[in-house]
């Protein structure tokens, strides 16, 4: 019975001994796995940062991981700038804890030394897990710099980001107290969460919520500007089938002060209904190697920005074809725009609304050219339903609004009712209505 016992605890200790060096090797796999990911992507989209592994060394209890995220943030195709992340990683019994610092990266630590005395605020940890999910928690200290002889605030950023296995899912919430300038201009504080999972490499479906308190410029030279409580929730979902996608978004703002003006209570809810996926998925990939092409031409033609708008033009008319292909892709029946519970408060009084539109069938770009010809065509292609109504002391003066503007309308786009003006707008049998009565494009 001894002698099994004694067995059984040296499989216990070898086994415990084990745990380190197997949970080096899981990170290794989750981050090497990572990076292939991530590059099969920027293959793709050529808007996603490159990662290069430029040095794993994996020891028996630590490892020394140093990459380099090449074109963060900057112009697709162009190499705006890189960060070199080393991390310092020490393998547990229960997983890996690892310190990642820039302290590599030339142009960030020149940075930190010249505006903050060598200080970095910059802190990152991060946990492997046994199952191959990670959680990173990010911390920036609070510093100020010196902008033209004024001090700029910045404030403490929390960011904590957890991924399933396969990075399959992402969940993240942060908090960051905003910039400041004394009193003159402030920002923040700001919250923010997301909890997506990956649809396509491309695509994630989930919600964003974002929130930002106030912000307020008043520099004495131009009228105040104070916009308090934005609140701003997104969710994207996509069909049984995955083959559309319904975003939607709604947006609340408590309060905005403009030169002394008080507006309250701004709020809408906003859906794009039934968008193509794999029309999507084409429309971002082209946009992304248009954007690229034009960075890398830009380039090569001496990186002034002042041209840039010029070769995205060329670039854009070069991929026209593709373009109306992702047009035609995303134009398909079913497609559909909705505003809902448009609501704002105004001193003349308040502004509310809604629209609905959708595609009855399918519709090709170029059908643009037959609607020339003959307008009324399109009203077999849509549905519509919309309404407005907004106080007349805000816009009554206006004759554009409550008059006809060609012959096949009675009535102006809003007629007057009360202290009010109002448009209701709808299509009914393949005819649209304005107020109640039939517009007639073609006379």
């Amino acid at each position: 019975m001894k002698k099994i016992l004694i067995v059984f605890i040296c499989l216990v200790v070898i086994c415990a001994a084990g745990l380190p060096i197997a949970n080096g090797i899981i990170m290794e796999r989750t981050i090497k796995s990572a990076v292939v990911k991530n590059n099969k992507k920027a293959a793709k989209t050529r808007a996603t940062p490159n990662i290069k592994i430029l040095e794993y060394k994996r020891g028996l209890f630590s490892s020394r991981i140093k990459w380099r995220i090449e074109n963060p943030g900057g112009l697709p195709g162009s190499d705006m700038g890189q960060l070199v992340l080393v991390n310092q990683a020490t393998h547990g019994f229960f997983g890996v804890t690892s310190q990642t610092n820039l302290q590599e990266t030339p142009g960030y630590m020149q940075w930190v030394n010249t505006h903050l005395n060598g200080k970095d605020p910059l802190s990152i940890q991060t946990q492997f897990s046994l199952t191959g999910t990670m959680v990173s928690t990010v911390q920036m200290n609070a510093f100020s710099i010196e902008e033209k002889g004024k001090k700029i605030d910045i404030h403490t950023l929390t960011l904590d980001v957890s991924t399933g296995k396969g990075f399959e899912t992402l969940d993240a919430k942060g908090q960051w107290k905003g910039v400041s300038q004394g009193d003159e201009f402030v920002i923040g504080p700001v919250t923010f969460t997301s909890d997506l999972a990956q649809l396509t490499d491309i695509i994630w479906t989930g919600k964003n919520t974002f929130s930002l308190a106030q912000v307020k410029i008043n520099d004495g030279k131009s009228d105040p500007v104070n916009l308090s409580g934005l609140n701003v929730n997104v969710s994207t979902n996509a069909s049984e089938d995955k083959k559309t996608l319904t975003m939607v978004t709604d947006f609340h703002v408590d309060g905005i002060e403009l030169g002394g003006k008080q507006l309250s209570d701004w709020a809408a809810t906003f859906k794009v209904k039934q968008l193509d996926m794999a029309a999507l998925e084409q429309g971002i990939v082209l946009y992304s190697d248009i954007m690229a092409k034009a960075g890398q031409r830009l380039e090569k033609a001496g990186g002034n920005p002042g041209n840039f708008q010029k070769i995205l033009k060329a670039e854009t008319t070069r991929n026209a074809p593709q373009l109306m292909s992702t047009l035609n892709g995303l134009l398909k029946k079913g497609l559909g725009i909705e505003i809902a519970d448009l609501d704002i408060d105004l001193p003349e009084g308040k502004v509310a609304g809604s629209l609905d539109l959708n595609l009855k069938k399918d519709l090709d770009a170029s059908n643009i050219f037959m609607f020339a010809m003959q307008p009324d065509m399109i009203f077999s292609f849509i549905e519509l339903d919309a309404q407005l109504h907004l106080p007349y002391a805000l816009a009554g003066g206006i004759p554009n609004l409550t008059e006809p503007l060609f012959p096949g309308m009675v009535t102006g786009f809003f007629v007057v009712q009360d202290d009010l003006l109002a448009l209701d707008m709808h299509i009914t049998d393949e005819k649209l209505f304005l107020n109640g009565n039939q517009v007639l494009l073609k006379q």
